[in-house]
């Protein structure tokens, strides 16, 4: 539910806003993780949210100055649970012979103060300046998954014995510092510089034996700083040129560290692992072809490496050279797309529209160690679309993955034994294979 307020001001002939938020959201899953014939480690999971949130905001005009000043607050509780059923091959699939049940309750309060400014400095430069507090706190009581066996405990119910409590905040500054300039009315430079923050918080599925190495936290928060330089132009009414090189840097890393464990299955681990550099850039564009016909084509290449690193990402026992020499995660090295879309359009109103779009991803790690990794991907999809008159009614036929290329959505490694039973391979989700459907709207 979001309800919206908006007051006009004789005030830098500006507006006042008042935005208010409120969301429930609840999941339920299970998962059969070992993705085997035989009963080795499945899971559920229940998520359930409530969140709050209110942003008061003034934007105005004040001579060459836009000037936008606001609050922001947010409250959310996270009640998450989860239940691990491990080797029902044991009791000949009828139930399992280990759960595993634990999770947590996390509670967060954010309160922030913004403001950013664009300043007309002349016809053709422009400047554009913002910053941003933000303090957080955050109380957790988690439940760990592997100090309570075969009990049923369930901590959506309120059945579960809490063996983590703490607390903690977080404070930052982040804001954005830039110039843009007007080579023409089509075409326009920029280059700036931002900060952004994730949150610091708690592991709510706390799995690992070893509390002090691996436990539920606090992580810190993760700072990201990006330079970018980016061109953007209009070629009249053919369509559009977009480019920008960008450099970003990444302090106190976050990453969900997934490691194959005997007795969990899989424990996860939220650390603050490394400082990293990304080099890149991107290319997009729109050209008309014809009246009826536009090309549609985009590029992207990123070269991410490690600056330092701060936790045994390669299970060595060490930190070193060897982990910094690992690749990133799910950061694929080339990307582009190509499509193209034709309309027809009737003397009744209606109109016809065909559309296909090729794109391709590189191949990529998808864990940290490097030993789970997602195969290069393509994807061919297409569609005709039919609008009746007046928009009432779109019918649609449409294909996704018309090459039926099939591939992982990802690769967490499993371990070699699940007690005394053999497991080995990967938990590797598959993404969709060919779709063709209709649908009406």
């Amino acid at each position: 539910v979001t309800a919206q307020l908006d007051w006009d001001v004789d005030f830098g002939n500006g507006t006042i806003t008042n935005i208010f938020g409120w969301r429930e959201y609840f999941h339920d899953s299970y998962g059969d993780i070992d993705a085997q014939p035989v009963w080795l480690f499945h899971a559920s999971s229940i998520n359930d949210q409530e969140q709050f949130s209110n942003e008061l905001r003034y934007n105005g005009i004040f001579g060459q100055a836009n000037v936008t000043a606001g609050l922001y607050w947010f409250d959310n509780e996270i009640n998450y649970s989860e239940n691990r059923e491990l080797l029902g091959i044991a009791t000949g699939g009828v139930a399992p012979a280990l759960t595993q049940n634990g999770g947590g309750i996390l509670a967060v309060e954010s309160l922030a103060a913004f403001f950013s400014m664009d300043y007309m400095l002349n016809d053709a430069w422009s400047l554009n300046a913002g910053i941003r507090y933000t303090t957080e706190d955050k109380d957790a009581q988690i439940a760990t998954l592997t100090r309570n066996l075969n009990n049923g405990c369930v901590v959506y119910e309120g059945t579960c014995n809490y063996d983590f409590v703490n607390s903690d905040s977080w404070d930052a500054f982040s804001g954005k510092l830039g110039f843009t300039y007007a080579i023409n009315d089509d075409m326009r430079m920029y280059a700036h510089w931002s900060r952004g923050h994730r949150s610091g918080g708690y592991n709510l599925r706390n799995t690992a034996i070893d509390t002090v190495n691996l436990g539920p936290g606090p992580f810190d928060e993760e700072t990201v700083d990006s330079y970018e330089l980016g061109y953007k132009s209009e070629l009249g009414d053919r369509g559009r040129l977009n480019a920008a090189v960008f450099y970003t840097t990444i302090d106190d890393m976050q990453r969900e560290v997934n490691l194959a464990d005997p007795f969990a299955g899989v424990v996860q681990v939220i650390k603050n692992t490394a400082d990293a550099d990304i080099w890149g850039f991107e290319v997009e564009s729109t050209y008309a072809l014809g009246s009826n016909t536009v090309l549609l084509a985009s590029l992207g290449w990123v070269d991410p490496s490690y600056a330092t690193v701060r936790f045994d990402l390669n299970g060595d026992g060490v930190i070193d050279g060897k982990d910094e020499a690992l690749k990133l995660p799910r950061a694929a090295e080339w990307t582009y797309s190509i499509g193209l879309t034709h309309d027809w359009l009737f003397d009744s109103g209606s109109a016809l529209t065909a559309r296909v779009n090729y794109a391709y991803r590189d191949d990529a790690f998808y864990t940290d160690n490097n030993l789970g990794w997602l195969l290069s991907q393509e994807m061919l999809d297409a569609g005709l679309d039919y609008a009746m008159s007046g928009g009432r009614w779109v019918f649609s036929l449409y294909g996704s993955n018309l090459l039926n290329d099939v591939n992982h959505g990802g690769d967490t490694q499993l371990p070699a034994m699940i007690g005394p039973v053999p497991a080995g391979g990967t938990f590797s989700p598959l993404i969709k294979g060919r779709i063709v459907g209709i649908k009406a709207l």
